[in-house]
């Protein structure tokens, strides 16, 4: 349970702040202008239908790569109609017949489709009255594509090197349609009776439970259970040769117990124990955080080869990619367990939060991804409170969130979405990062048990059907006993968040003034027209104030010896701007470590990532953060050190051009904070220690090599040349990627490069190990320095035979990151625009990310009008979002750069001069 203390300003218990609250909004809303607003024009279907069932079967070929189907729907006729509208994509439709219930039965007389809209629009020669309720018979034809989109393929090998096939589906945002005729949009909800004629030695799954099989030669039709109602993009089907392993639930919450498996290729179905033992422990943390049982009989996992996301939330059949779900107890990461323990949570949370509530539309999709990213890591938290889940929160989740949303480009959180394409381009850092963001800092002020019991009324409200924003908040206020909505549809409406730029006034008192954040430091003052209701959450060596900011300036108590820092525990939306005497203050608690101020990880993060990005804007100097992560020598988190890691690596990527002497400086204080941590740690792990300290280890002996210690360099190539002779305790496997980088960035002759790239691309192809390492080694091989083996690796990452099309960017975010090899990238980008164009247009992301990646390394002005002109004549409403905002931070870089680098070439020097021994 979280709550805030009670307020010194107030002088009273909490309790009575909710009395004063109606009076506070409605003096803080009269400040406001008009809040933005929803549009409401949707590209959606007629409504003079309505499906209510589906009854459909699927025979997939997996050797054509077709399947044939058939689906009968059940039709609620609102509006008389002779003409029925349906969603489809590369669906060929061979009949349609349509029967009235008790009534007359009639054949389509012409079908017509619109690819652009992606519709079949169904003509019948009589009119069907409204009010009637009919049966529309479908019977069509569909490609088992290999775009992992819809219904698609997936290649594996068997136990001889054969490639052989499976089918499994991807349907969020709208691709039902690319299986089955239907109305693809998330309030058009109904249930489903599937069927599936698969060859008799494969396994194939759907949503719920196998009522019966029967077999008809070498095929069988595989029948499943009734759902419940449901959203066309939460159905699913996998076919293929799946082993399973299970568990059951407790079944302390759910009233029963809830048989869950995960399912794998032959072989390795024992790596999805770590899995298995996360999902049986949330389905019954969930059912009973949110006070309603699991409803489906059972839940299986399953890992496809390829597959486009992280995972899809499919109601009782989870879709993982391999790596996120598949991990080995003695040969994969521990960054790799923490990521399946948490991926897992997310898709979880997902079977209450956005399966039985579903989004209204599109608009609203952060209700499902927010919500299910902020309640992943509550859940996670639960189960392995050890791996102090919210500080990674705070080093990873909201920075990024933040980032993001400090471009003008950026987006609100509440988006409006007319077409349904542009869905894929929303599926962000802010509907599901910032969602969550805004989620912690609205559960932290009312208290996680209050927000709680509001997410047990809203699921009660809205279980088997669609909700809306407005809902949640409804809910939410009515568990407070406040109007949740007036704080919140700001945050949630509104593009961007506050930077606090504090004033001392020198009397226990600082001035408090809110303007909008951009992290080109160059807000419009009508761009500068949101007042948001922002806590404060003061803290001082006293304790907690609990103030908060309604203004665009207010004045607060502090104490008068002025050590305070705002936003305790980095729980709200802002960055806070501090006058120097303050940092000088906050610098030297630092330096005190546990007995200071900042005992809390997340204060010393916050204070990192307020600095630097307040150097990127130019609120503050980049040299005055590069001082300010010398103060950190001696700190001992490794949660503290990620944060400071991140950012004097972009430090490094964005002076990457400037002079040699510069670079060698910024490297050099890198080693010079990191070796001092390995030289502590050592590289023997050890089994007594904890998860967090392994990390630490190989995030010091990573830095470490990359910033050139020799001892480092040394010990990395001796452990690498035993572990490829067959020693494989010679690295640990949590470190075996950063070793491998290191290897191969050392290598100096061509030779030597020719071989550790070489020795590195056998590990990647031996199948024989977790995927999770074989990616390892195929990131590694990006950190090669050879224009030669990196244009050989660019080449291979478009061949799916070497590197399937999930995996590009093991290859391609490493050289397009890395300034020495940008270039190579933006050629080759170039060069296969319209490859990339036309297989990863559909993609949820991945053409969105290769442009960003394309172009986000720029440091100069002539080089982003150079991306500009490219992208000039292209057709960018796929991707217009992330183009956006790619140059928008190429940009940011170029202006900063300017800016800084006199400053930090005279901090290069003086550094250099202070170091020397």
């Amino acid at each position: 349970m979280s709550t805030i203390k009670p307020s010194r300003m107030i002088g009273f218990d909490r309790r009575f702040l909710w009395l004063l609250f109606p009076v506070l909004v409605a003096i803080y809303i009269a400040n406001q202008r008009d809040i933005m607003t929803i549009p409401t024009e949707r590209q959606v279907l007629p409504s003079n239908v309505r499906p209510s069932h589906y009854t459909l079967t699927l025979a997939p070929d997996l050797e054509e790569f077709v399947f044939e189907g058939r689906v009968k729907i059940d039709l609620d006729v609102n509006d008389a109609s002779k003409t029925i509208v349906v969603n489809v994509q590369e669906i060929d439709i061979s009949s349609a017949v349509l029967s009235v219930v008790s009534g007359e039965t009639q054949t389509s007389t012409k079908i017509t489709y619109d690819e652009d809209l992606q519709i079949a629009t169904l003509y019948f020669a009589n009119e069907v009255k409204a009010g009637s309720k009919a049966v529309l018979d479908i019977s069509f034809k569909g490609i088992l594509n290999d775009k992992m989109n819809g219904f698609y393929r997936s290649t594996y090998k068997d136990s001889e090197g054969n490639t052989k096939y499976l089918a499994s589906t991807q349907f969020e945002a709208t691709s039902a349609r690319r299986a089955f005729p239907c109305w693809d949009e998330p309030a058009i909800k109904a249930t489903f009776d599937v069927t599936l004629v698969v060859p008799t030695e494969l396994t194939a799954l759907s949503n719920m439970d196998v009522v019966s099989e029967e077999v008809h030669d070498s095929k069988k039709d595989v029948v499943y259970r009734t759902t419940p109602i449901m959203s066309t993009y939460l159905l699913a089907f996998v076919v293929g040769p799946f082993e399973y392993i299970e568990a059951f639930t407790s079944g302390e919450h759910n009233g029963r117990k809830i048989r869950s498996r995960v399912y794998t290729l032959p072989g390795t179905a024992y790596q999805g124990r770590h899995a298995l033992q996360v999902c049986t422990e949330a389905l019954e943390y969930f059912a009973k955080v949110f006070g309603e049982p699991y409803p489906l009989p059972k839940m299986d996992m399953v890992a496809i080869p390829d597959f486009d996301s992280g995972a899809m939330e499919n109601w009782g059949l989870v879709t993982y990619r391999t790596v996120a779900l598949l991990f080995d107890d003695e040969r994969s990461s521990i960054e790799t367990k923490k990521t399946i323990g948490y991926v897992v949570c997310h898709e979880l949370a997902h079977q209450w939060f956005g399966n039985l509530v579903t989004m209204e539309w599109w608009d609203h999709l952060w209700l499902n991804e927010g919500f299910a990213t902020w309640v992943g890591w509550f859940a996670l938290d639960h189960i392995h409170p050890e791996w102090d889940v919210w500080t990674n929160f705070v080093t990873d989740s909201l920075p990024s969130a933040l980032v993001l949303d400090s471009l003008r480009s950026s987006h609100p959180i509440e988006v409006a979405v007319k077409d349904p394409k542009e869905v894929s381009q929303i599926f962000d850092a802010i509907s599901y990062l910032k969602g969550a963001s805004v989620i912690r800092m609205l559960s932290s002020w009312l208290g996680v048990e209050t927000f709680l019991e509001g997410i047990r009324q809203y699921i009660q409200a809205h279980k088997f059907s669609n909700a809306s924003t407005d809902d949640l908040w409804a809910a939410l206020s009515d568990a407070a006993g406040v109007d949740v909505s007036e704080f919140m549809t700001l945050w949630t409406r509104r593009v961007g968040y506050p930077l606090l730029r504090v004033t001392l006034n020198g009397s226990g008192s600082i001035t408090v003034t809110q303007t909008r954040y951009l992290s080109t430091g160059d807000v419009k003052e009508e761009e500068d027209d949101t007042i948001w209701w922002t806590p404060l959450n003061i803290l001082t060596p006293e304790g907690l104030e609990s103030y908060t900011l309604t203004d665009k300036s207010q004045t607060f108590s502090v104490p008068s010896h002025g050590i305070f820092k705002i936003n305790a525990g980095q729980k709200s939306i802002y960055r806070v701007n501090y006058p120097l005497e303050t940092i000088e203050i906050l610098s030297n608690e630092i330096k005190k470590g546990q007995d200071g101020l900042l005992k809390d990880s997340s204060d010393r993060i916050g204070l990192i990532d307020d600095a630097a990005n307040l150097c990127i804007s130019g609120d503050q100097s980049t040299v005055a953060f590069l001082r300010l992560a010398q103060n950190f020598e001696n700190e001992t988190d490794y949660f503290v050190w990620s944060q400071i890691t991140i950012y004097l690596a972009r430090i490094k990527r964005v002076w990457g051009y400037q002079p040699t002497e510069v670079q060698d400086q910024l490297t050099a204080l890198t080693r010079h904070l990191f070796v001092p941590v390995i030289n502590r740690l050592g590289w023997e792990f050890h089994s007594t220690e904890d998860d967090i300290t392994k990390s630490l280890r190989v995030m010091a002996i990573d830095q470490a090599g990359d910033s050139k210690d020799p001892a480092t360099i040394r010990e990395a190539n001796e452990r690498f040349d035993r572990l490829i002779k067959g020693d494989n305790d010679a690295v640990y496997p949590s470190v075996r990627g950063e070793v491998y980088r290191i290897v191969i960035k050392s290598a100096e002759t061509e030779e030597e490069k020719h071989q550790r790239f070489e020795e590195i691309l056998s590990i990647y192809h031996d199948e024989s190990l977790p995927n999770d390492q074989q990616l390892n080694a195929l990131k590694a091989l990006g950190s090669i320095k050879s224009d030669i083996l990196l244009k050989k690796l660019l080449q291979m990452s478009l061949d799916e035979k070497q590197v399937r099309a999930q995996n590009i960017f093991s290859i391609i975010t490493p050289i397009a990151r890395n300034h020495e090899s940008h270039a190579l990238y933006w050629e080759f980008f170039k060069e296969n625009y319209y490859l990339f164009e036309k297989k990863f247009v559909n993609s949820i992301s991945t053409l969105g990310s290769l442009v960003q990646l394309a172009i986000q390394g720029f440091v100069s002005l002539d080089k982003i009008k150079e991306a500009e002109e490219f992208f000039a004549d292209k057709e960018k409403s796929p991707y217009v979002r992330p183009l956006d905002q790619a140059l928008e931070a190429a940009r940011v870089n170029a202006k900063w750069l300017l800016r800084d680098h006199d400053s930090v070439a005279s901090w290069a020097s003086a550094y250099a001069v202070a170091t020397q021994v």
